[in-house]
C-alpha cells in the first residue's frame, strides 16, 4: 500500500517550521527553508493563520505532462519521482502544478515532495499526517458502516451536554 503526505489539521499549525527544517536536513543536509518540498507560509502575519502547500499527489500529475525531458515519473500512490540528473531547471513543471508545491533549489534542479514523511515525525502539533492510499493514487476504503449520529436533539442544546456534563438544577 503506498502512502501520500496529507494536511490533516491546518488550524493547529503554529507556523514553528520544524517541518520544513525536518525536509531541508534529511534530504539537503542543510538547515534552508528554500530546501525544503514543503513550505509554510503566514497569510499576512502572526494573527492570521498559517497556509501548508504541499504536494496533493495527483493521480495524473500536471508536472509530469509538462516536463519536456521525462524527468519527472509517475510516482506509485499518486504523484512524481523526479530524476535529477534529467532536470535542466526550465520550470515547466512550477508553472504546470496546480498548488504551487515545486521550486528550484540552487542547483537549478525541481525541489518536488517525495511523500516520505519525515516532516511529520517533526510537527510537534500533528499537522500533518501520512495516509494509506492505493497504488494508483485513489484513497483507500476501510470502513463504509454508517457514521452514528451524535448531533445533539436541539439545536439549542447546552455545550455541557455535549460533552457529556448536565447543567446543576437550581433549586427554588
Amino acid at each position: 500500500m503506498a502512502k501520500r503526505l496529507k494536511v490533516a489539521n491546518p488550524a493547529r499549525c503554529i507556523g514553528c517550521y520544524s517541518c520544513m527544517m525536518a525536509c531541508a536536513r534529511t534530504w539537503y543536509d542543510t538547515i534552508s527553508l528554500k530546501n525544503s518540498r514543503i513550505n509554510i507560509q503566514t497569510r499576512g502575519g502572526i494573527e492570521t493563520a498559517y497556509s501548508m502547500i504541499v504536494c496533493h499527489a495527483c493521480v495524473d500529475p500536471p508536472c509530469m505532462r509538462a516536463c519536456p525531458l521525462g524527468a519527472l515519473t509517475k510516482r506509485k500512490g499518486g504523484g512524481v519521482t523526479l530524476n535529477k540528473e534529467i532536470c535542466d531547471g526550465c520550470g515547466n513543471c512550477i508553472e504546470a502544478c496546480i498548488v504551487g508545491a515545486i521550486h528550484l533549489d540552487a542547483e537549478k534542479k525541481a525541489v518536488i515532495c517525495k511523500h516520505c514523511g519525515v516532516c511529520t515525525k517533526f510537527c510537534p502539533h500533528d499537522v500533518l499526517e501520512m495516509i494509506e492510499v492505493e497504488d494508483s493514487g485513489e484513497l483507500k476504503v476501510t470502513d463504509t458502516s454508517p457514521v452514528e449520529d451524535t448531533s445533539p436533539e436541539s439545536p439549542t442544546a447546552s455545550h455541557k451536554e455535549l460533552y457529556g456534563k448536565k447543567e446543576p438544577e437550581v433549586k427554588k
